[in-house]
């Protein structure tokens, strides 16, 4: 273990003082992004008095879990090979008030010219063993530099309220465990029991929304 350490403290360093330039690619993709559907936000706000949009959230991958992911995935300590095999570096989290605003954003994206969309994997129709749910939508930006221009890959992850509040409680049961294997069995069919639990108000809710706004 303590081998181990050091190996992933100078690779670590290695990240930190020789791929400043690799790295800060992500962090303008990030912001970038995160500005893009703030002004969105406001702008739905001023034409339709109405935002789907809740809160945006936007994360840089840590250097420790970004390299614990190259070694599960077997993937070279290379720049290219990093770039093209891990596409999660820079993401940023859409947390909607209606299951029906999660695939209402998809749409948009879909249409800007600014984005490419590599793969989304839809975790709403297909959750995971735990519950888990959310809209996964791995895009390239694009972003104007000084004297190029880029395509970096980022990930948004699109969600209701309910799916937010969802999976930040067990990611903080996660980390208390340190795994969700090690979360006991029976604790883990009530984290089931209370994903479906939610899902279904989600769906109820937007029943009634869509309802409401026929009948108005």
């Amino acid at each position: 273990m303590l081998q181990e350490y050091y190996i992933h403290f100078d690779k670590i360093t290695e990240l930190k003082n020789e791929w400043v330039p690799f790295f800060k690619r992500y962090e303008m993709v990030l912001k970038e992004l995160k500005s893009d559907f703030d002004i969105l936000d406001l702008e739905w706000q001023a034409i339709y008095g109405y935002s789907p949009i809740e809160n945006i959230k936007a994360r840089l991958k840590q250097p420790i879990s970004l390299l614990k992911k190259i070694e599960r995935k077997g993937v070279p300590f290379e720049q290219e090979a990093i770039n093209e095999n891990i596409r999660d570096i820079a993401g940023i989290r859409i947390v909607t008030s209606f299951l029906d605003d999660v695939y209402m954003m998809l749409e948009h994206i879909k249409k800007r010219e600014d984005l490419r969309i590599v793969e989304v994997k839809d975790y709403i129709q297909n959750p995971k063993p735990s519950g888990y749910r959310s809209l996964h939508v791995i895009v390239e930006s694009k972003l104007i530099l000084s004297d190029s221009v880029i395509w970096v890959p980022a990930e948004i992850q699109i969600r209701t309220l309910s799916m937010d509040f969802w999976a930040s409680l067990e990611h903080k049961l996660q980390y208390k465990y340190k795994g969700m294997d090690e979360i006991p069995e029976e604790d883990r069919e009530i984290l089931k029991q209370v994903a479906v639990t939610s899902f279904t108000n989600d769906v109820k809710m937007n029943q009634l929304r869509k309802k409401l706004l026929h009948s108005s």
